[in-house]
């Protein structure tokens, strides 16, 4: 079991009943850090809420990542909340079918007839040092 005691939150999202994109992150090595780029063992921690909502309400956060800024894809996403109260769990990014590229965002997608309030933590974490350096 490895250790994953480095992390930067990448989205902090308050109670709302609309989508929610964080900010767009570059993933850096940390002067520290020994540890070769895929061997890092990268995880996504999500945490969420729901509330209300009406009609099959739904929450889903994402991590996506990008070499470009523009064109995202899918890596990592949370287990669908489909009741009220929380989740909370990591899920691994090394076995995703797409690796972490050089850009990173977590996104909140909400469904329903009346889309749920929701809350939304996303953090990147890892088992070697990293950083993350906002760039939009």
């Amino acid at each position: 079991m490895r250790l994953h005691r480095n992390f930067a939150k990448i989205l902090n999202v308050g109670t709302t009943n609309q989508d929610a994109t964080g900010s767009i992150y570059e993933v850096v090595p940390a002067s520290e850090d020994p540890t070769q780029d895929g061997d890092h063992g990268f995880q996504v921690y999500f945490s969420l809420t729901q509330s209300g909502g009406a009609t099959s309400p739904t929450v889903q956060a994402k991590l996506q990542t990008s070499l470009d800024k523009t064109n995202w894809i899918d890596v990592v996403m949370s287990t669908v909340l489909n009741q009220d109260g929380p989740k909370v769990e990591t899920k691994d990014a090394a076995s995703a079918a797409v690796p972490l590229l050089t850009y990173v965002r977590a996104v909140t997608v909400l469904a329903g007839g009346t889309k749920p309030n929701h809350t939304a933590d996303v953090a990147l974490i890892a088992s070697a040092p990293f950083r993350v350096r906002k760039v939009s």
